[in-house]
């Protein structure tokens, strides 16, 4: 156990919430999906650029809808 141990996994958790949209389930969800599909093939295609294609499909996702996938309630 150390300081900051679990920071790349919160971070990751924080871009599936903004992408699916703050208080969306069903977009937490989709979001999660779609993060882990890019991440995976990114590993693959692309080992060196595989972090930055997550952060850039969420800046993708919020230029064309700025709420996230699927807004709350």
């Amino acid at each position: 156990v150390y300081p900051g141990m679990g920071n790349q996994v919160l971070i990751i958790c924080f871009v599936v919430v903004v992408i699916g949209g703050i208080g969306s389930i069903k977009g937490a969800l989709v979001a999660a999906l779609l993060i882990g599909v890019v991440d995976t093939f990114g590993k693959v295609l692309a080992p060196a650029a595989s972090g930055v294609l997550v952060y850039l499909l969420m800046a993708a996702i919020l230029l064309w809808k700025p709420d996230g996938l699927f807004k709350a309630g």
